[in-house]
């Protein structure tokens, strides 16, 4: 599954939820299905974050340095 098409329906299932017109067990189904997609998508957005590479000019030419997340 593409990071796309899990924040797709990641997106569906949150709007299903915040609609508030789910049965309780349909909702908590919905629920545990978010949340995995919530992780396939961290883990995805991670996996990219570490493949990301920033070119830095400098005075010699351009350096190439992993990209650093700042939190």
């Amino acid at each position: 599954m593409t990071f796309e098409e899990a924040l797709s329906r990641l997106d569906a299932i949150v709007k299903d939820l915040e609609a508030g017109e789910l049965a309780l067990d349909v909702a908590i189904d919905k629920y545990q299905i978010g949340m995995q997609l919530a992780k396939v998508c961290r883990e995805k957005l991670h996996n990219a974050e570490q493949k990301v590479e920033m070119v830095i000019a400098t005075e010699t030419g351009f350096e190439v340095r992993p990209f650093e997340v700042k939190e």
